[in-house]
């Protein structure tokens, strides 16, 4: 692969280090080239590592851009990969020239990297924010940087990973001893000699005041502590004055540009970041080679690489309080402090070595290279419809294991999801998303997709109203004449109960859908009464059931947060909003009384869509006599299955809550107030189901009674539980045809 790197050429800190180190060892089995647009210390230092550097350089900003571009085209190269503002500006400026991919590292956020300037900020900062949207793909050097790009409305299908990485097993060789280099900073070190060091720019988003001010609050308690500032920059002056005005003069030193960072390392016990943004910075690897304990604030991969408490501490940007305690706990704890070192050492040489960033390095490129490939193509772009961007448990958990095998059958697959909140979809998700009701976006994301998935879920249904049968029908006849085959997915159908409605509904899907597949015997009878033949029609199962909980010590300790009764067996509830609710929550209320009092259960009320299902769980607690504990904390799909797996009995008239308790092995009653509940409770063989309607404290408590001392109940559901599973594989075994031409 023929690779050109292009940088500004003045970089210095974690984006030298990591654009020389990735560039040199890039070149032992690839081609590559690295512009720099200055001379100076960068491309000597480039030039040195043996890199192939070409400096373009002139005042002339036409000749500037008419040299790269020969030498991109003229080079042959397979990619474009820029470092920082300048390369972002240069590169879009000829991309249209070039037809090669461009991709860019974010190595910081760009909208603070000239937060000291504001002349830079309206030159620099706003041509780079706006060459950065034409470019091809964009690596953060962080999940969090990626989050962050997403959120301001880039593609999430050019959006990349890397974690930055390091040489562990290059030897850690400090040129002076701990007590020769703190001897060389004026600091004589005895057995209570603490030093916290901070290498970075002094910048304003380093921040460095905050662990100035946390310092001057324990100097008088801890007269061996010191503060060792390892760097420069325009900030300097400015601390200066701060350590003058806080009397620290004898207890902070400014050690200036380190050249021996082993040797600085090596005298620190405590590396702080105390920055306000953050990606993944050198200084952190660093830090952990040379075993310095860390304290950071929770930003950008921060919170990746610390687990707080454990193998570090971590702090809110700006708590100078909270800074000053984690450093006092550390000065009282010198095991501790080692103890948490070791830890993160052993994490990160696992995680963040040098090898596995540049394997990842290079197959982003592959990533980047096939996505331009195929940029006009349709296939492997998927689109997808359902009732998604509502907060709710279930529809999230169906997207959730829809997008997952999908990527099962075609990992590069590019997926459009249509969702009432498009930005929290694709934050959530990682893929690319549309406003459900964009009629002219979803033609067009039609238009370039070779499959249109409407599913799963109950879309084919007129229970709620027909507008919403009209709106999914709508949107089978546009996919098919858009081109894209059409498959309906792992569905629930019915109750359709308009003749008029019926008859359209079986014509539409006999004339433009390709395949079905149910997730229930009663939708597969419901779609066949309607009329249905011509699509080949598949009983499969929910695609929720292949979703994994988290593990025990995770729920356990959501469980703990949220102050449920774990020396009882658990009573789980999950009802919702319906007509006539006022009444039924009476009901419930009154045979969930029964459950804590005579039965002596926990009882737990559980919202699967939060904001809605939260005001029905606070109505039945407050009618209750006995205590009930609502899960008010929104949970991840894994965790609330996590936190069902634990209950000893679920009462839900939410079919998710049924399906992921069912998957569990743990006892469920159904109350069901829509066809699809009596359908999935028919298909479990479970008789526990009463009609919403017919609802009462006698009944519930009666089918309560029953199941508590069904012992053989759990492993029969089990086994029910393999089959469905195995049922479900018909999903993908379907989806497969479209998207590689497999058979079924």
């Amino acid at each position: 692969m023929k690779i050109i790197h292009m940088i500004g050429g003045g970089d210095v800190g974690g984006a030298k280090t990591h654009v020389l180190s990735l560039v040199s060892k890039l070149s032992e089995t690839n081609e590559v080239v690295l512009v720099s647009f200055r001379e100076g210390e960068f491309a000597s230092d480039a030039r040195a590592l043996g890199i192939d550097t070409r400096v373009i350089k002139s005042r002339n900003p036409i000749r500037d851009l008419k040299e790269l571009k020969n030498l991109i085209c003229g080079g042959g190269f397979d990619i474009v990969h820029c470092h920082g503002a300048k390369a972002n500006v240069m590169a879009a400026m000829i991309k249209h020239h070039i037809k090669v991919p461009v991709i860019t590292t974010v190595h910081s956020d760009y909208r603070l990297d000239y937060l000291g300037s504001i002349k830079k900020r309206l030159t620099n900062g706003l041509l780079n924010t706006a060459a950065l949207r034409f470019l091809d793909g964009y690596i953060g050097v962080t999940n969090a940087f990626s989050d962050l790009l997403i959120e301001r409305g880039f593609d999430p299908y050019k959006l990349y990973t890397l974690n930055n990485g390091i040489d562990f097993e290059e030897p850690f060789a400090p040129k002076m001893t701990r007590e020769e280099y703190l001897s060389s900073l004026g600091i004589k070190c005895t057995e209570d000699t603490v030093v916290c060091a901070i290498a970075a720019r002094f910048h304003p988003v380093k921040d460095i005041p905050t662990a100035v001010r946390a310092i001057a609050s324990l100097a008088d308690e801890f007269p061996g502590l010191y503060l060792v500032l390892g760097g420069d920059g325009e900030e300097a002056e400015n601390l200066k004055s701060l350590v003058s005005e806080l009397n620290l003069s004898d207890r902070v030193v400014f050690a200036g540009w380190i050249d021996d960072m082993d040797s600085f390392l090596n005298a620190a016990d405590v590396s702080i970041i105390s920055s306000v943004s953050e990606g993944f910075p050198y200084s952190i690897l660093e830090s952990i080679r040379a075993k310095c304990t860390m304290v950071s604030t929770k930003v950008g991969a921060m919170p990746e690489v610390i687990d707080d408490g454990e193998n570090g501490l971590l702090f809110d940007v700006g708590d100078v309080r909270a800074l000053a305690e984690h450093i006092r706990n550390l000065c009282e704890n010198p095991a501790k402090r080692k103890e948490m070192a070791e830890k993160l050492f052993e994490k990160a040489c696992e995680k963040y070595s040098f090898e596995a960033m540049v394997k990842a390095q290079l197959s982003i490129y592959d990533k980047a290279l096939n996505a331009f490939k195929s940029r006009k193509k349709r296939d492997g772009k998927v689109i997808i419809c359902g009732s998604y961007g509502r907060g709710n448990a279930g529809d999230d958990a169906i997207l959730s294991a829809v997008i997952r095998e999908i990527y099962e059958v075609a990992e590069d697959a590019k997926i459009c999801v249509m969702s009432k909140k498009p930005k929290q979809t694709k934050l959530s998700f990682r893929t690319d998303s549309i406003y459900t009701f964009n009629v002219f976006r979803m033609i067009s994301r039609m238009r370039r997709s070779c499959l249109y998935i409407n599913g799963g879920g109950s879309l084919i249904q007129d229970n709620t109203s027909s507008r919403s049968l009209y709106f999914y029908l709508m949107t089978l006849i546009a996919a098919r004449i858009c081109g894209a085959d059409v498959m309906m997915y792992g569905c629930g159908i019915g109750p359709v109960k308009r003749v008029g409605n019926r008859k359209l509904a079986a014509k539409i899907i006999d004339k433009n859908v390709d395949c079905i597949t149910l997730r229930d015997p009663d939708s597969f009878d419901e779609l066949c009464a309607m009329g249905v033949r011509k699509p080949r029609m598949q009983l499969a199962a929910d695609p929720t059931l292949g979703i994994s909980p988290v593990d025990e010590k995770r729920v356990e300790e959501i469980l703990q947060k949220e102050g449920v009764d774990l020396s009882r067996p658990c009573l789980c509830l999950a009802m919702r909003n319906w007509k006539g609710i006022d009444e039924k929550i009476c009901e419930i209320a009154r045979a969930a009384d029964y459950a804590a009092g005579e039965l002596n259960l926990s009882v737990v009320l559980l919202p699967m869509e939060r904001k809605k299902d939260i005001v029905i769980a606070e109505r039945i607690r407050d009618k209750m006599e006995h205590k009930a504990t609502i899960i008010t904390g929104g949970l991840t799909v894994p965790e609330v299955i996590g936190v069902l797996s634990k209950m000893r009995l679920v009462a839900a008239m939410r079919l998710h809550a049924l399906v992921f308790a069912a998957g569990q092995g743990v006892a469920t009653i159904g109350i069901a107030y829509d066809h699809k509940v009596t359908g999935f409770m028919n298909y479990i063989g479970r008789e526990m189901c009463v009609q919403y309607e017919e609802c009462t404290a006698e009944i519930l408590k009666s089918y309560i009674d029953r199941t508590i001392n069904d012992t053989k109940y759990s492993e029969d559901m089990k086994n029910l539980c393999r089959t469905m599973r195995e049922n479900e594989k018909e999903n993908v075994k379907n989806l497969r045809v479209f998207l590689d031409k497999g058979e079924v």
